[in-house]
Parts: structure tokens; C-alpha cells; sequence
């Protein structure tokens, strides 16, 4: 995971399909982040992958219901 710096550290919006808040965005993809880093903004690489939501909640039994 990479962090991506804009020069402009108020910059909202996207840039090379990266959406930018506050001047900041990340990214896994290796030639964004050549590409990002050739052009003058600052890059902070991690080593540590960006956690993923799976996306799953368990579902609670609602409240005043017995199973059957």
C-alpha cells in the first residue's frame, strides 16, 4: 500500500483514476504509484497491505423472537 501526496495538499478530486481527499490517496497498483512519483508527488510506501472489509456481518436474531 502506498500512500500518494499531492502537491496540493487541498486537492479533491481524481487524478489517474485515484480519488484524492485532503491532497491524499492510496493505492496498491505499481505503476500508479511510478507513475505518481515520476510526476513530483510524494509517495509513502508501506509494507503492511491495506486490511480489507470483508464485507460480512453476522446477522442478530431480532429482539423478542424464540427460535423454532
Amino acid at each position: 500500500m502506498a500512500k500518494i501526496k499531492s502537491p496540493n495538499p487541498h486537492y479533491n478530486g481524481n487524478s489517474a483514476s485515484l480519488q484524492f481527499i485532503n491532497g491524499e490517496a492510496e493505492t496498491e497498483n505499481k505503476w500508479l504509484i511510478e507513475w505518481f512519483k515520476n510526476k513530483g508527488y510524494t509517495v509513502e510506501e508501506s509494507k503492511e497491505p491495506k486490511k480489507k472489509n470483508s464485507g460480512q456481518t453476522k446477522a442478530k436474531k431480532p429482539e423478542g423472537k424464540k427460535d423454532e
